[in-house]
């Protein structure tokens, strides 16, 4: 009887070994995978979507003012149809317009009546290289914050977060995108940069643009 009884705890430990030496890494999977969606942050991630838009997929006319520390503001209304059609027409002070347009840069003295050639440009290997700059730029956003406001009578997502972008200089920002709850789309964001030689906040106002026309020179 004690032999088997002995046999009978043996049969349970080897069983028991066994289960072990395949439930343990089990286990310890389920806990990182529990550990990093604690970690996970859904504020920074919708952030991230927002931030890594090229642009809303619709035509769009933006009020863009630009106000650099100890300077006055300006202002400038930016019309979009596509990454390579796009009008700039500056409002306060007024000056010349910028259309982009194909593969080419052109300017207009005259409010668009006449356009001269700037420059061409590869509008394709431009997106490509904006997509890139993003990416690298992602990789150090921090302290998002999210909450919920109303905007002009309409509830409003609100999203921000610092970031760190480093193309031409470097410079350190607290980027804030307003996203309409009824359509997802961002009706404002304000860019609040600042870097060694300069601060600047830069707040633009969108509107979709349903059948925007823009000039097309000759």
């Amino acid at each position: 009887m004690g032999m088997a009884g002995d046999f009978g705890r043996f049969l349970k430990f080897i069983s028991m070994g066994a289960f072990m030496k395949y439930r343990v890494p089990a286990v310890l999977f389920l806990l990182a995978g529990s550990m990093q969606s604690a970690l996970a942050d859904p504020c920074q991630d919708r952030f991230t979507e927002l931030y890594l838009q090229l642009d809303q997929t619709t035509p769009t006319k933006t009020q863009v003012t630009t106000a650099f520390k100890g300077a006055a503001p300006t202002t400038n209304d930016f019309f979009y149809l596509s990454q390579d059609h796009y009008l700039t027409v500056p409002t306060s002070p007024e000056g010349p317009w910028v259309l982009g347009y194909g593969n080419v840069l052109y300017q207009s003295a005259d409010q668009g009546s006449t356009w001269e050639k700037i420059r061409e440009m590869d509008t394709g290997q431009n997106a490509d290289q904006a997509r890139v700059d993003k990416e690298t730029n992602a990789a150090t956003i921090r302290n998002a914050a999210c909450s919920e406001e109303e905007l002009e009578g309409e509830a409003v997502e609100v999203v921000a977060a610092d970031i760190t972008v480093s193309q031409g200089m470097v410079t350190e920002n607290r980027y804030t995108y307003f996203v309409r709850r009824s359509d997802d789309f961002i009706v404002k964001a304000i860019y609040d940069s600042k870097a060694p030689s300069f601060e600047m906040v830069t707040t633009q106002v969108i509107e979709k643009a349903p059948g925007l026309n823009l000039p097309v020179p000759e």
